[in-house]
């Protein structure tokens, strides 16, 4: 859904209607929302692109910038950058390829965190409000877990974590495919916990899970298949690897012990 500054909303689709768009000035190519590449001195104006549970979305900002939202994301964005920076506010996760611009930051804030981008390519997940995770793939980019806290640049293949509440932050060496694959359509399990992967098929398949046993939260799981894979194909491959099984009534799903 994309909401306008005077608060209209326009429910995205390949065939939504041209006509819709026209005040937006943006356009509709498959599944990506592009604005036209522009400048501006003027107080810019900012739309909202809402993913609902179960959606994806490409979005190619004014700048170049080209953005892949997961389910449950929210976007807030100028139609145009002013000539000072770039700066967009996010909620849920977002894989950025930024595109270059030495003269003109791009920042993406969510609450108190803020992190500015030197032209780059990153995945931020902003999901639980307690910490904030940032894997670069390519380029530099520098956070801070609030206000009050001193820049910490990350280098490539590194995520860094971000606690928001007491400003802490750690970074780590990692393999970035992990962390990036949702953007690809595919699901990587790495030593994962079972409660983070339910976590990911909430958002993926739009259903809500229930554990019966609070244990099976901490089982970990490795795999790799492609994310749109049939919901019972997922299911079935943790069925067969693990001690659990799944309940699955209307969208509700009880992960209970063998």
């Amino acid at each position: 859904v994309l909401t306008l500054s005077n608060g209209q909303d326009i429910f995205l689709s390949p065939i939504t209607e041209k006509n819709k768009l026209e005040a937006t000035t943006a356009t509709l190519e498959g599944n990506t929302l592009v604005y036209p590449e522009t400048d501006t001195t003027t107080a810019p104006v900012y739309h909202k692109i809402t993913i609902p549970r179960g959606g994806e979305y490409i979005l190619r900002l004014a700048d170049g910038t080209r953005v892949w939202l997961n389910s449950e994301t929210e976007l807030e964005y100028p139609v145009v950058f002013t000539k000072k920076q770039r700066q967009v506010f996010l909620k849920g996760e977002a894989y950025f390829q930024v595109a270059k611009d030495c003269q003109k930051p791009f920042i993406v804030k969510s609450g108190e965190y803020q992190l500015q981008v030197y032209g780059t390519e990153f995945n931020l997940n902003t999901y639980h409000t307690d910490r904030i995770e940032a894997v670069l793939v390519k380029g530099s980019i520098g956070f801070r877990a609030n206000a009050g806290c001193k820049e910490i640049v990350l280098q490539p293949e590194q995520l860094g974590i971000a606690n928001t509440g007491n400003g802490k932050t750690e970074v780590l060496d990692v393999d970035v495919y992990p962390y990036i694959a949702w953007k690809n359509k595919d699901m990587v399990f790495v030593n994962e916990r079972l409660e983070s992967i339910m976590e990911k098929i909430e958002r993926w398949y739009d259903v809500n899970v229930f554990f019966q046993n609070e244990r099976l939260k901490d089982l970990r799981f490795y795999g790799d298949m492609k994310r749109y894979s049939d919901i019972r194909e997922i299911l079935a491959y943790l069925e067969k690897s693990s001690d659990v099984r799944f309940q699955v009534n209307g969208r509700t799903l009880i992960v209970c012990e063998k």
